[in-house]
Parts: C-alpha cells; sequence; structure tokens
C-alpha cells in the first residue's frame, strides 16, 4: 500500500521495517538537540528526509519522512495542535495560508501540516507569520494532461472545483462537523510547474516530484509511482488528490492573537 515513506522511496510495511530503516540511515544522520531529547536528521541532496526522534540516552522515541523542495507558502502560524499520540519531539501548527498584509489573522484558507523539526520553534511566540517549505505526500492523486482535460473531468463528473485549489479536509469532516483535534491533510489541485523523477538514496527506489502552484502558494508534492496510471509527470499538467502534509518553518515576526488560535485556546 502507498504510505508517506513509499512517496519517497522507501518500503515500510512493519515496525521491524522501520526499526531496520532507522538504524541504516542513523550513522550518516546530523545531530539536532532539542529540549525533549535529540533529532537525528538524513537528508541527502535528492530532496528526501528521514527525521528519527531519540532520547538523550539514546532510546528511540519515533520517527518522520519529510521532502525538501522548492515550496514556498507564506503562513500565519496561529496555534500549536497536541494530540495523544505525539512524543515530546513531535509537532502540528494550524495556520493560515497566505495571511493578509498587516492582518491580525485570516488569509486563503486555514489547514494543518506536521512538523519533522517542531521542538527547534519551542520558544516561537505564536501567532507568528512565516515562510514554510511544505511537502504534500500524496495519498490518492490524479494526473491530467492540461487544466482543459482537468476541467472536462470535473464537468462530467457533475463537479466545480477549479484547477487551483485548496480544501482542508483535516479540519472539516464530510459531514461539516469539526476535526478534533485536526488532522495534516488536504485536498489540493493545482498546475504543475516543475516535475522528475528521483531516486531514493537508500534504496535506490524511484519516486516522483513536482513543484505545484495553487491557491496559497508552491507545494512541493511527493508521489509513489504505484500511484500513477500516465507517466511522466511534465510542466502544464494538472494534479489533483488528497495529501498528508509536512511543513518546515523558517523566519518571520509575531502576530497578535487571532480567531483561529482562541478556538484553540
Amino acid at each position: 500500500m502507498p504510505s508517506q515513506f513509499s512517496a519517497i522511496g522507501f518500503t515500510v510495511a512493519s515496525g521491524e521495517d522501520l526499526a531496520a530503516l532507522a538504524s541504516r540511515v542513523a550513522e550518516r544522520a546530523d545531530t539536532i538537540d532539542a529540549a525533549g531529547g535529540q533529532y537525528l536528521k538524513w537528508a541527502p541532496p535528492s530532496g528526501e528526509q528521514l527525521w528519527l526522534q531519540v532520547r538523550r540516552n539514546g532510546d528511540a522515541m519515533g520517527m518522520n519522512p519529510h521532502f525538501q523542495g522548492k515550496s514556498s507558502v507564506r503562513v500565519a502560524v496561529e496555534a500549536r495542535i497536541a494530540r495523544d499520540t505525539h512524543t515530546p519531539l513531535d509537532g502540528t501548527f494550524l495556520a493560515w495560508a497566505n495571511p493578509r498584509a498587516g492582518a491580525a489573522s485570516g488569509g486563503d484558507y486555514p489547514f494543518v501540516f506536521d512538523c519533522p523539526d517542531a521542538a527547534t520553534h519551542d520558544a516561537l511566540t505564536l501567532p507568528a507569520t512565516l515562510t514554510a517549505q511544505i511537502a504534500a505526500f500524496a495519498q490518492q492523486i490524479t494526473v491530467y494532461d492540461s487544466r482543459a482535460a482537468y476541467d472536462a473531468a470535473q464537468a462530467a463528473q457533475g463537479l466545480s472545483f477549479q484547477s487551483r485549489s485548496f480544501i482542508p479536509s483535516g479540519l472539516i469532516s464530510p459531514s461539516g462537523e469539526p476535526v478534533t483535534p485536526p488532522e495534516s491533510h488536504a485536498l489540493i489541485a493545482g498546475q504543475v510547474i516543475e516535475a522528475s523523477e528521483r531516486r531514493n538514496a537508500v534504496t535506490g527506489q524511484p519516486f516522483w516530484w513536482a513543484l505545484v502552484d495553487t491557491v496559497g502558494g508552491t507545494f512541493d508534492v511527493v508521489i509513489d509511482p504505484a500511484l500513477l496510471s500516465n507517466l511522466p509527470i511534465e510542466a502544464g499538467n494538472v494534479i489533483s488528490g488528497w495529501f498528508w502534509l509536512s511543513g518546515r518553518l523558517q523566519q518571520g515576526m509575531s502576530l497578535r492573537k487571532g480567531w483561529l488560535r482562541k478556538l484553540t485556546g
């Protein structure tokens, strides 16, 4: 089954596979200190990343995938999201995409993303406006040759989603009820700016990367080839699908407290 790991060329089907993968990359990783332990960051030039989490005594806590690409999304980060499954080094942020200039909150849409190095931002005062690099890991995806092909498919299905659209499905359930706690998922449609096949530096397995322009910014999309029925992906194509979001924060400034922050306390 395609997964967050297979989207960047790893085959992980069990806890044993995860443990073996962690052991394989740990000796090549850079160590990053945080209050709750240490991250072991494995990041080859091909873009795929693994962020291992270890306690000070060396015990493993977890591991998260990420992809470092060319994405740029201006975000107003409003709150941290806590989950029962989080380790001390896990973290999730609630944010607005493309916040309005000079506004305390608001933007194109609210969304949630997991952050592989969240604990390095423990001192960050929220709300804050920053630039984020967001990787969208495909869970389901369709690639259309052009905007015209996408629009025709939408019309045939009786749908009207624009070829540049972002629906924060991790915030609201299909029935319209809030998701608690919100999830790092979204339905995205956008135009491919550039794309290429990549090879995982450990496994040699292929995966696809595309820089996609959509409402709110540009996103790095990574895809398990098993999800694709038509290759190659090229500039001018339109992609549409359901994605898990992983993001890393860059520099920014603090904002006043906004309504989205108030909803989360």
